[in-house]
């Protein structure tokens, strides 16, 4: 019996270590991927007009309002007086030309306060410095409530800036719309996050070029990408965003800015012993299990002969997963799909509920599609390991991460038990085994630091304060010379 304790605690201490060290591993990664000799420093500089967290809001005063800070309260307060005096005159929310154009409208909005606060002397810290949204997942988040990766990253980037009193500027995916608004206010605008072709033209149409002087200077323009290692900036590696750093022992210099895992309040943490023995399936359409969508299990019979043995072993054991049929008439007549046996679908459901649902769960499985979703991390953060799998090319070890072909969470996959287990495809004995794993083993609640709250807006504060004009300028130096040092088929000359 002693012996067994004894195993048992070498055991835990052994986890215990490779995850403190995992997590040291890939912060270090990422500091070494993201450091450059010679590159402008950048301190970690908070604005001082943060929201007062002790404030509440009275009377008609707004309550992003009344939470500011004294300063910053008395000259919104007069913007607000302002405002109200001007809106008579300009009418809520119309739809021009028979479209919805409600990006133009906000924009109009906030164009309009930039001008009654630099004419009355009421600007608040950081109101003048603009940011423009043009990529497509930030205009169905914010108009449509798109909740994908794209659309929590878009909500974590918002909710920083308007608590640090930036002014942000709706263009949807209109190249046109963002060189008029640049135009407009030229020295105002700081950077433009958005994808390099959209539904209305593309940045090549607006660029800064000899022969087009007030087009969009290249180095404001920084290409959003939710998923790692896309480099399609014309400037170099720094001016592609991405949300997830996903893992690599190459140096890299793209900019990463995460989205916030938040710790769990709704629902809140419940410990792993009152939960049943549910594991809770990553998908949100049933055509995840089918080929087309190169499920990890291909054999969808996998999951009734896993529930058969493991329920003998863990009572009540059940697969649950939350999803439809997106698919069109026509094609569900024609291919119809459901639910593997041995799985139970509880429907489709909105976010709260899913986190629910999952928060009463004891692991996430993956099946290989979504990849690189947030929804492992909230797992994690519920105290919930995830199963992720992963395929091998010919020369591919088990213990090297970076050598696998493909896996499900790139930036998880470094993780260890009781964590994250990696799963080969197809592999039944491996499928089987780590669940049984993750239930033997529960897990407290766990958020990697890089998706933190502090983290988050240290680096988001690192890439505002950054002087992005003087490193273009560096790297254009060089490449007139014909020395390049950026990454990406879209390098080239770019005018400043």
């Amino acid at each position: 019996m002693a012996g067994t304790i004894t195993i048992t605690i070498s055991r835990s201490i052994r986890n215990l270590f490779l995850l403190i060290f995992a997590t040291v591993l890939l912060i270090t990664f990422y500091r070494s991927a993201t450091s450059t000799s010679g590159s402008p420093s950048t301190s970690y500089l908070l604005p001082s007009s943060w929201q007062n967290p002790s404030s509440s809001s009275g009377g008609d005063i707004p309550e992003e309002i009344a939470n500011l800070i004294p300063a910053e309260r008395e000259l919104a307060l007069k913007q607000h007086e302002y405002a109200n005096n001007m809106q008579p005159y300009f009418p809520p929310n119309p739809h021009w030309g028979g479209g919805r154009e409600d990006y133009k409208f906000h924009s109009d909005v906030e164009l309009r306060k930039l001008a009654v606060c630099t004419a009355t002397n009421t600007c608040r810290e950081n109101q003048t410095n603009v940011i423009i949204l043009g990529y497509i997942h930030a205009h169905f988040h914010i108009y449509e409530g798109y909740m994908g990766g794209e659309g929590i990253w878009t909500r974590s980037l918002v909710d920083t800036l308007e608590k640090w009193g930036y002014t942000i500027l709706h263009a949807r995916d209109d190249w046109p719309y963002m060189h008029y608004l640049h135009n407009q206010i030229p020295d105002m605008v700081k950077a433009i996050i958005a994808w390099r072709t959209g539904q209305y033209g593309t940045f090549d149409d607006q660029v800064k070029t000899h022969g087009r002087g007030n087009g969009i200077p290249a180095w404001k323009f920084f290409v959003y990408n939710y998923f790692p290692d896309h480099y399609t900036s014309t400037v170099g590696d720094a001016w592609n965003v991405h949300s997830e750093f996903g893992y690599s022992k190459k140096p890299r210099n793209f900019t990463f800015i995460p989205y916030v895992v938040e710790p769990a309040t709704t629902p809140p943490y419940t410990p792993a012993i009152t939960r049943p023995y549910q594991v809770y399936i990553l998908a949100k359409y049933v055509r995840y299990f089918y080929p087309g969508a190169q499920p990890a299990w291909e054999d969808r019979g996998i999951f009734l002969r896993a529930k058969n043995i493991l329920e003998k072993e863990f009572p009540g054991f059940e697969f649950v997963v939350g999803c439809k049929d997106d698919r069109n008439a026509a094609q569900q007549k024609e291919i119809p799909m459901e639910v593997p046996a041995g799985v139970r679908n509880l429907g489709q459901m909105d976010r709260l509920e899913f986190e629910r649902q999952l928060a009463n769960s004891r692991a996430m499985l993956g099946i290989g599609w979504p990849t690189i979703s947030p929804s492992p991390h909230v797992a994690l953060s519920l105290g919930i390991p995830f199963i992720n799998p992963y395929s091998m090319n010919p020369g591919s070890r088990k213990d090297d991460p970076e050598s696998w072909a493909q896996s499900q969470h790139h930036t998880l996959k470094v993780l260890p038990p009781p964590h994250i287990y990696n799963v080969l495809r197809n592999n039944e004995t491996e499928f089987v085994d780590a669940i049984r794993q993750a239930l033997l083993h529960p897990i407290e609640p766990f958020i990697l630091p890089i998706m933190t709250r502090e983290y988050h807006e240290k680096q988001i504060s690192e890439w505002l304060h950054t002087d992005w004009r003087s490193k273009a300028e560096a790297i254009l130096e060089d490449r007139k010379k014909g020395i390049e040092t950026q990454n990406g088929k879209e390098v080239k000359l770019f005018e400043l």
